[in-house]
């Protein structure tokens, strides 16, 4: 009756570790899966996974637009590397942006959400001029949408430098 009583116990023990396992493995991918960069934390909650509002929105396009921007690492070299460091940053910048937005009043979030979404536009034109320059065949034509990526970058940019300076 005693070894019944402790198979029980412990195979118990085992079922309830095995489901927290799961559960830190789950909440670990969900954080990473959140993550604009990968590999560098972000303050979006967990929550802005799946929510509708606005800033949580503008924050998947900003990862989602961060992993396009990895899928061209073919033209990675000394200038590139760059110009693709400074989107990350960009993004990672307006991510943070988004999550101090988000705790603001409803009422004072409008112009600001508004310059938020031309800002992560930008950046998004600039990730697709990045992207098409890596398939193009001649250096002309990879510098010609490199070089439209970084007046992309620029826009960005202008609009952080006025919303800091408002």
């Amino acid at each position: 009756m005693l070894i019944a009583v402790l198979i029980v116990l412990v195979l118990m023990a085992a079922a309830v570790g095995g489901v927290m396992l799961v559960s830190s493995r789950q909440k670990t991918a969900i954080a990473a899966a959140n993550q604009v960069v990968p590999g560098t934390a972000t303050r979006a909650p967990a929550s802005w996974a799946g929510s509708h509002d606005p800033e949580p929105r503008l924050h998947r396009r900003l990862r989602d637009a961060m992993t396009a921007l990895r899928t061209a690492d073919a033209l990675d070299d000394a200038t590139t590397i760059v110009l693709r460091a400074e989107l990350e940053q960009a993004a990672l910048a307006w991510d943070d942006r988004l999550v101090a937005m988000a705790s603001l009043p409803a009422a004072t979030r409008g112009d600001q959400l508004a310059t938020a979404t031309t800002a992560v536009e930008s950046i998004e034109a600039a990730v697709a001029q990045y992207v098409s320059a890596a398939t193009q065949r001649t250096a002309a034509d990879v510098n010609a949408g490199l070089t439209a990526a970084r007046a992309q970058l620029e826009i960005q940019a202008e609009i952080r430098k006025s919303l800091e300076a408002g």
